[in-house]
């Protein structure tokens, strides 16, 4: 058996297990019933969905490795993680940290948002376009970005009634 076989079904099982140590602690979570919150608008509702979520993907993720399935793609199980960088991810993470901090402290979501998207898009997409391809992948991102903020500020603010910084 292959090792990303074998890795495969381990991550699948530990999916499976955190899904449900996610779905037991979500329905411990208590509902303020005094507020007039019910089991379908107490706090534990979207953590038990997300918990369920990553039960069904462990298991396909399991059952996908038992049978001979893997997440490589054919011919690629022999790579050798050492050829990859690390520089992609820290840069990932230095934005999304930039991004959450500036929320935290109460910047305007809008612009934050378009921002980051667009800083975010562009950063991993840039490499190996020539300019007219690079001129186009700003302006891409800059619409992707923009829509992305306006929507998730509508539905947060005008359906969930949730007020953005």
């Amino acid at each position: 058996e292959s090792t990303a076989k074998r890795a495969d079904f381990w991550t699948g099982l530990f999916w499976i297990a955190f899904g449900a140590t996610v779905v037991v602690l979500s329905a411990l979570m208590p509902v303020p019933t005094h507020l007039g919150a019910t089991v379908l608008t107490g706090p534990g509702l979207v953590p038990g969905l997300l918990g369920w979520a990553l039960i069904v993907l462990g298991v396909v993720l399991a059952v996908r490795s038992r049978r001979g399935k893997t997440i490589l793609p054919a011919g690629e199980e022999g790579l050798d993680p050492r050829g990859y960088s690390v520089g992609r991810p820290i840069v990932a993470l230095v934005l999304m940290v930039i991004y959450a901090v500036s929320l935290a402290l109460r910047q305007p979501f809008v612009p934050w948002t378009i921002g980051f998207v667009t800083i975010f898009v562009v950063a991993f997409n840039w490499s190996g376009r020539d300019f007219p391809g690079r001129a186009k992948l700003v302006a891409g991102a800059f619409v992707l970005a923009a829509a992305t903020a306006l929507i998730v500020e509508f539905v947060f603010e005008k359906l969930f009634f949730v007020r953005l910084p």
